[in-house]
């Protein structure tokens, strides 16, 4: 409890205000993608695109942006068409709907494929952006190649197993309370404590870039506490989940405190033909913990092209 007061204590504002070119250089740093942005339906949507080959999708999750896959897209670029969308009302893309909830985000991100050329693909999503994809598979069973859940919510038992702290954070009063007190060395104290596993680094780059991407402007901070009201915890695919009907592969972190080994099981479960891998000493930030592991398990279970879970 202390050690919680005293990052809450850390909680102070800095708006960057700095210009959308020099915001986007500094998320880019030394990456070697293309950053790239198209119209669909009116609205910006920005990703980081990398390598040849089949199109791997890597969906991020509840506060995050492409730029969040950073550790991933070198590992996988090798082998895949790497694209990294930043989702509606985060990082670059436009941060102007009147709603963030998963199925419109899912819709949203089948729109943006299809309008760049898109059409079958593997998909990966992580935490938020899990439940995004496996929505995703729901609503285009027929070009999701294969399915990766990584540390997904999206399932009821999710919600209802929290800890106090992050239901905690749920609230409105402290969504408003946290998204003006929010810095770099406050979340960086955050990760610790509740999103990585026992002995982990700081991840100073992915921090750095969720406060540029959600304090740079009052809009950010805005749209912020929409995408959290709508994003997370609104609806469940309990029953929706056994009628995926693509490979899934259920990836998490043994030491998960925030969405827990058990969802894993529990998607395992529900889905018909799901595997899970476990990885160990490992929290919820899979792809800045374990990259290169999580890029093995990927490329082993998804494998290198289209074919790899057709029928013969």
């Amino acid at each position: 409890m202390k050690q919680v007061l005293h990052a809450a204590g850390e909680f102070v504002t800095h708006h960057k205000g700095l210009p959308p070119e020099t915001l986007e250089k500094n998320l880019m740093g030394e990456l070697q993608a293309e950053s790239k942005t198209c119209e669909v339906k009116g609205h910006t949507v920005h990703w980081l695109e990398a390598g040849d080959g089949p199109a791997l999708v890597l969906v991020h999750g509840w506060s995050c942006s492409g730029f969040f896959w950073k550790p991933m897209i070198p590992l996988l670029k090798k082998k895949y068409r790497v694209l990294a969308p930043d989702l509606p009302g985060h990082g670059l893309s436009s941060k102007e709907h009147d709603s963030y909830l998963p199925e419109k985000q899912a819709a949203r991100l089948l729109e943006w494929l299809s309008a760049i050329g898109v059409d079958r693909f593997v998909l990966v999503g992580h935490s938020m952006g899990g439940e995004i994809a496996a929505r995703m598979a729901l609503d285009a069973p027929g070009r999701v190649l294969s399915l990766v859940l990584a540390g997904a919510i999206g399932l009821r038992q999710v919600r209802d197993s929290l800890p106090w702290y992050a239901r905690l954070a749920l609230t409105p009063v402290a969504q408003k309370v946290a998204n003006r007190f929010l810095t770099e060395k406050a979340l960086a104290q955050s990760h610790r404590l509740f999103m990585t596993g026992p002995g982990r680094p700081p991840y100073p780059e992915c921090t750095r870039d969720i406060i540029l991407t959600n304090t740079n402007t009052p809009r950010d901070l805005t749209t912020l506490s929409q995408t959290t009201r709508d994003g997370l915890f609104r609806d469940f695919i309990d029953q929706q989940a056994p009628r995926i009907d693509t490979p899934v592969l259920c990836l998490w972190g043994e030491m998960d405190k925030l969405v827990p080994l058990s969802a894993g099981k529990a998607y395992a479960r529900l889905i018909p033909g799901a595997h899970l891998a476990r990885i160990p000493a490992t929290g919820h930030m899979i792809p800045w913990e374990e990259p290169e592991r999580m890029a093995s398990e990927i490329i082993d279970f998804a494998g290198e092209g289209p074919q790899a879970h057709e029928p013969s």
